[in-house]
């Protein structure tokens, strides 16, 4: 699952996906759970992504939990309302974010080649600026990836933040 913000380019991408797996066959489990309107709950460790003022949610924690990270189209991200402003004093925090899913639409990830041809990157498209990761940061496991191949299609959901609050100064590999 990923997050993303709409607000001056912003893109925040929250990083659950542990490599896409057979269970996107299962398609959307959850039904309803994300879909438009529905109150979601998302907390984890802000870390800065490749492009200036753009983000990376990691070892995020959803309530309320589902049955597998996947959506309609694929594993679910999140694109928020939120600026660089709001995230960039938290970088290196936990953070816990609530807010209403306004949208629900089809997206992807694409696998491209890092700067220089160095290893891969993670591109989640988005309304807006698009984030630019590593494929750790984004939940994608690299194995058997080849650049501008093996897209990754997304489930992007849109989310009206209706509260962010710092839950630690620091972050830890537990997300309590």
């Amino acid at each position: 699952m990923k997050i993303l913000t709409t607000a001056a380019g912003l893109a925040l991408a929250i990083g659950l996906i542990a490599g896409v797996s057979p269970v996107a066959a299962q398609g959307n489990v959850d039904g309803t759970k994300y879909d438009k309107g529905a109150s979601v709950t998302l907390q984890g460790c802000v870390t800065a992504a490749q492009r200036k003022d753009t983000y990376v949610l990691t070892g995020v924690r959803e309530w309320p939990v589902g049955k597998s990270e996947m959506g309609k189209y694929g594993p679910r991200m999140y694109w928020i309302d939120k600026t660089a402003k709001d995230l960039k004093g938290h970088l290196g925090h936990t953070v816990q974010l609530t807010g209403k899913i306004t949208d629900v639409e089809k997206s992807e990830m694409e696998i491209k080649a890092g700067e220089s041809g160095a290893g891969l990157m993670v591109e989640i498209e988005g309304p807006g600026k698009d984030v630019i990761t590593t494929p750790g940061k984004a939940g994608v496991d690299p194995a058997g990836r080849t650049p501008n191949k093996n897209d990754i299609k997304i489930t992007l959901l849109k989310l009206k933040i209706d509260e962010l609050k710092m839950m630690s100064a620091t972050c830890s590999t537990t997300v309590q």
